[in-house]
């Protein structure tokens, strides 16, 4: 696919700011090769003239059915504004501090203490496979544990 069918009028990107870090916006224009700037429209609903090259496109922006997903590696495309906003949404909004990236456990510090490691979450997470339940610790732990065991001599 040409990257310049990526960027259609609907799509998503994300652009740099110096507040937010990064900043969804919407493709107002369909982008050409050649294309000296990106018209965007902001969450806010300003109107945004972005500069571009082909080799300075904004990163493309998730479908809102995989925001919030537990696996990194499951997103379309993954970049930093990518995975830092799946972070946010799965930790601010869902408290959820746990999220894969394939066989990588990434854990926010919710800097509090959370009732999600005693013995009832030990035996939930017990004899299952990682990936079968909601990331954890625990699913790491036991992962672990049974590539250990498997090797056993």
């Amino acid at each position: 696919m040409a990257v310049a069918e990526l960027y259609t009028q609907y799509n998503r990107v994300w652009i740099p700011d110096p507040e937010e870090v990064w900043k969804s916006a919407e493709i107002a224009k369909d982008y050409r090769v050649g294309d000296k700037v990106l018209r965007l429209l902001l969450e806010d609903g300003t109107e945004l003239d972005y500069s571009v090259n082909p080799e300075s496109l904004p990163p493309l922006r998730n479908p809102d059915i995989l925001v919030g997903e537990n696996d990194l590696t499951a997103l379309s495309y993954l970049h930093e504004p990518a995975v830092l906003h799946n972070l946010r949404i799965r930790f601010a909004e869902s408290k959820l501090i746990y999220t894969y990236s394939g066989i990588i456990l990434v854990a926010m510090n919710p800097y509090k203490q959370l009732p999600i490691y005693g013995d009832a979450i030990i035996h939930a997470y017990s004899g299952q496979n990682m990936g079968d339940m909601d990331p954890h610790i625990f699913a790491v732990a036991e992962e672990a544990y049974k590539q250990m065991a498997r090797w056993e001599i």
